[in-house]
């Protein structure tokens, strides 16, 4: 039997990795109350990609439609800006399957997840060596949100890499839903080559 978890969802316009940061301004109301109870509970909310639709709620009848795999985010903090809106802090935890959704009279999606494993990379290379190089040299003058990063962790580092590099969302997505990143690896090394 399939360990079922029910999370509410935060469909957006970006693919949110394991591991990775999303900070995030709140004003909807539907999104103040679903952080003020995760906050709460200690519990993560999904993240998943837009296929169509807004990010805002335009009406009662929101059409918005998402893909089906997306990663927790757990809030790691949380401001009032000095804008009025609710700034949060998240941080990309494991990745799920959505089993079944629906819209809450308040306009928040909540679906039955199931969690998925880790993915991996079987067949390591200098491809990897490759890529975390390239990353520790493109972060190197940044302020990351990393203070744990795991520069020795392929996996981290295609995520990471991921966020940075001009890749388009479907792709991102695609490789959200994969559970072996060796392709992806050898897709990006000829990427970095092609930079350097």
């Amino acid at each position: 039997m399939k360990d079922v978890t029910l999370l509410p969802l935060f469909p957006l316009h970006t693919v949110l990795f394991p591991g990775g940061h999303l900070p995030l301004r709140i004003f909807e109301t539907r999104y103040i109350d679903m952080v003020r109870t995760c906050l709460r509970e200690g519990r993560p909310f999904g993240v998943v990609l837009l296929k169509q639709g807004s990010e805002v709620r335009q009406s009662d009848d929101d059409l918005s439609e998402f893909y089906d795999v997306g990663a927790g985010a757990v809030i790691v903090d949380t401001d009032l800006g000095t804008d009025g809106m609710l700034h949060i802090e998240t941080q990309g935890q494991g990745r799920f399957r959505v089993l079944r959704s629906w819209s809450e009279r308040d306009g928040l999606f909540r679906a039955e997840v199931e969690w998925l494993p880790e993915a991996t990379i079987v067949t390591r290379s200098n491809a990897d060596e490759r890529l975390r190089d390239f990353l520790l040299r493109i972060m190197e003058d940044a302020a990351p949100p990393y203070p744990n990063a795991l520069f020795d962790d392929p996996v981290w580092v295609v995520y990471r890499l991921l966020e940075r590099l001009p890749v388009k969302l479907e792709d991102r997505q695609r490789v959200l839903g994969a559970e072996r990143l060796d392709l992806t690896v050898r897709h990006l090394s000829a990427m970095i080559a092609a930079f350097e």
